[in-house]
């Protein structure tokens, strides 16, 4: 029997979401079914708005420094979850993953340096990178038969140029591939021959289809030099809809990258201590209640999609799905239509009236498809795709 009720509906409007206060800058209208920002709809679990509140029975919200537990918990998650034994040593606050990817990219290379990517990815790997006076390199995934893969003889001409750095997305996002042990081991290995550090983009490793499992970059090379030469960043943001808690954890294993890592977030930025409140919330997502809540999740998440791609196969065939892995944000091709990508655009915003991720955010080859987000009650994502109806 189910424990979790994932089906309540619960409004969000006037409840300083940005899912509904951005409406009008992104879209141009506020009449929409926003499926776009990558939170989800459903309630933060009580067990973790229960350690907040029991936090909040103490009266001084005062400087604090992170308990043992906070170690234990992420240590405890990442090897039960997802076989990733980690030292309390390698651990480093950030108050999101987006922060880490600036860093990263701020302390590991130089202006004027090239940054390799593999779009369509997340866009704020573009904005980490280009906004810092750096250059992003592209190293784009092949689409074959309804996925993607890594293009590995790309990759190695242009790790061979010097490139110090590289951002991976593993989940992938917006493209929803879990990658397997074998790509990873593959990259691990490409990126040290060519002295290029490797940063593993992992929030989305809690959310692979009940399918699939999630593969932490670092443990797919038993070689301990290119282990260390991989840093992960993870989160209980998008897996337990908490990303206004603004707390992630940084995996770095070598005690020289470490160094810094700490001296831009600690001594240069003074972010390292983040918040209590964040730091409880952890400890209660990444616990063996947390472990039950996401794997009912998920089998809910795998419902959605089964019942969306099945409705949108037998009403609106021209939309193109793909191979699903992972993440609550599947990717849809909608060039069947034959419209401009600026047409597809106003279509869904004004005549669907659905808000949509434009896939040219996620890298210029991506004209006419969109990410939608399916982490909303059944229900509520199905009156949605209904409004497809009016392309």
């Amino acid at each position: 029997m189910k424990k979790y009720n994932f089906d309540q509906i619960i409004e969000r409007k006037n409840t300083d979401s940005l899912k509904y206060g951005a409406l009008q800058e992104i879209f141009g209208t506020t009449d929409l079914n926003p499926l776009w920002v990558a939170d989800m709809d459903f309630k933060t679990p009580d067990f973790i708005i229960d350690a907040i509140k029991e936090r909040l029975e103490h009266p001084v919200l005062g400087y604090f420094d992170y308990r043992e537990s906070y170690y234990d918990s992420i240590k405890w998650w990442t090897k039960n979850r997802h076989d990733f034994e980690i030292q309390k040593e390698w651990i480093c606050f950030s108050p999101g993953i987006v922060p880490a990817l600036g860093i990263c990219v701020s302390v590991y290379t130089d202006k004027g340096d090239d940054v390799l990517v593999q779009p369509p990815v997340y866009h704020p790997f573009y904005y980490a990178i280009e906004n810092q006076g750096r250059k992003s390199l592209l190293n784009p995934l092949i689409e074959k038969d309804g996925e993607f893969f890594m293009d590995f003889e790309d990759l190695e001409t242009k790790l061979k140029k010097g490139v110090k750095l590289m951002l991976l997305c593993n989940p992938h996002n917006p493209v929803a591939k879990r990658w397997d042990k074998e790509t990873l081991g593959k990259l691990a290995f490409l990126c040290k021959k060519y002295n290029c550090i490797l940063v593993s983009d992992e929030i989305h490793a809690d959310l692979t289809m009940p399918d699939f499992k999630h593969f932490p970059t670092a443990i797919c090379t038993t070689n301990e030099d290119e282990r260390a030469n991989i840093i992960t960043l993870m989160a209980p943001s998008k897996t337990f809809n908490m990303a206004g808690l603004a707390t992630s954890e940084v995996i770095i294993p070598n005690p020289d990258l470490m160094k810094k890592f700490f001296h831009q977030i600690g001594d240069v930025l003074h972010i390292y201590t983040g918040n209590s409140l964040g730091a409880y919330a952890l400890e209660a997502a990444y616990s063996p209640e947390g472990g039950v809540w996401v794997d009912e999740l998920r089998d809910y998440l795998q419902e959605n999609l089964n019942s969306m791609n099945d409705y949108l196969h037998s009403n609106f065939p021209k939309i193109k799905t793909y191979k699903h892995e992972a993440t609550y944000l599947p990717w849809l091709d909608f060039s069947a239509y034959g419209l401009t990508h600026k047409e597809l655009l106003r279509k869904l915003a004004f005549d669907c009236k659905l808000g949509l991720n434009d896939g040219t955010i996620f890298g210029k080859e991506s004209e006419n498809k969109m990410r939608i987000n399916i982490a909303l009650p059944k229900s509520e994502l199905m009156k949605a795709i209904e409004q497809f109806k009016h392309l």
